[in-house]
């Protein structure tokens, strides 16, 4: 059995995180044994999840009180942890990752493999500072894995990193098209009235999540459509969507639901599931609002028009309010018995294309089994 080191910062119910969560049997089945060490001040809520899951889970806060540099405890702590017997160390952090390079090579761990999982178009002295840690990363040995096509063209435009094209994953069991009568007790359980057009969104609130124009375009759609909006994530802590829903006299038609740990009853109940954001990777919360069947309406901007790219039946917008509307409006127009055969149509593929096994024979055949030198 290969014993793996996945180091994220705060293992939260999002990402990377979760794709390990409900991969856990998977690796194991490939013969691999896999630990988390979490990097952030704060270890995150799904630690405990992980630990259950079978994996070894550690915390080592990484930031000293000088910018830039780690703390001693932090560099004692893990050369001990990667000296342990790693074969694999996986860097999924952008913060400072050749300081973990480094650590895990005098350690002595054979292979050093890292994911961007964000499109990080970093400009002036930031862009020439990560230009260099890519390089330096490369020149030690480590090798890059790019989530989607997006991710890795910005990776080289951007720095000149090469990489290894692997995929990301959802669970495919759990995130699947209702049956009807599933369906129906998800819009009961939500007390959806038959005549509610039901809007989802999942995903914590931040500028580039964009929700405030979901809100704006719900007051721009036709009179026939009702829009019922289920924002389901953390807000900010100044609550300005509910103020700006107010504002728009939308107050009773959006129900704030906070984070949810299964956010698919929500997506169940959903006739379109809406993500405008500004920028994006390669999100996972789109793959499986598709997956669970939901048409969906998405900004075309790279990474999230990856995703379209899968499919048959979503809709582009760009990320202002009038072209969002314009496309709830046109999915609310299909006939629902339409928009179903479509959304089944796009849930095959993506459940298909985008299972725990081919996510995870991405990685092992493309990074951790690679015999050459990694790209220079």
């Amino acid at each position: 059995m290969k014993r793996v080191l996945h180091v994220l910062v705060s293992l939260e119910r999002s990402g990377m995180e979760m794709m390990l969560l409900n991969s856990a049997d998977e690796w194991g089945r490939a013969g691999y044994s896999c630990d988390v060490v979490a990097a952030a001040p704060n270890i995150g809520p799904l630690a405990p999840e992980l630990r259950a899951a079978g994996y070894g889970v550690f915390h080592i806060p990484f930031r000293s009180k000088f910018r830039y540099a780690p703390k001693w405890r932090f560099i004692r702590d893990f050369y001990r942890l990667c000296k342990s017997g790693y074969d694999v160390v996986h860097i999924h952090t952008e913060a400072a990752p050749h300081f973990l390079v480094i650590l895990a090579k005098l350690a002595g761990v054979r292979r050093i493999v890292l994911t961007p999982h964000s499109l990080f178009r970093f400009s002036g002295s930031l862009r020439v500072r990560k230009a260099l840690e890519r390089r330096l990363n490369r020149l030690l040995g480590s090798e890059y894995g790019m989530i989607s096509n997006c991710v890795q063209k910005c990776e080289w435009e951007r720095f000149r990193n090469r990489g290894i094209r692997i995929s990301n994953w959802l669970d495919t069991a759990h995130f699947r098209p209702p049956t009807p009568d599933e369906r129906s007790a998800a819009r009961s359980w939500l007390c959806c009235q038959a005549e509610d057009f039901v809007i989802a969104s999942v995903g914590n609130c931040s500028d580039v999540k964009n929700h405030p124009e979901i809100l704006r375009a719900m007051s721009l759609l036709p009179a026939t459509v009702a829009p019922l909006y289920l924002h389901v994530g953390k807000e900010l802590a100044d609550q300005s969507e509910r103020a700006l829903a107010a504002e728009l006299n939308l107050a009773e038609r959006v129900r704030f639901l906070g984070s949810q740990g299964d956010p698919r009853q929500f997506l169940w109940a959903a006739d379109v599931y809406v993500m405008p954001s500004l920028r994006e990777g390669f999100p996972i919360s789109a793959l499986e609002a598709i997956a669970s069947g939901v048409p969906a309406v998405l900004a075309n901007i790279d990474g999230l028009a990856d995703i379209a790219a899968e499919t048959d039946s979503v809709v582009l917008t760009t990320t202002a309010a009038q072209s969002i509307a314009g496309g709830i409006a046109q999915v609310a127009s299909v006939q629902i018995e339409e928009r179903q055969t479509r959304a089944l149509l796009d849930s095959a593929r993506i459940r298909e294309r985008f299972s725990i096994s081919n996510g995870v024979q991405s990685i092992i055949n493309g990074l951790y089994r690679r015999d050459q030198p990694a790209p220079q």
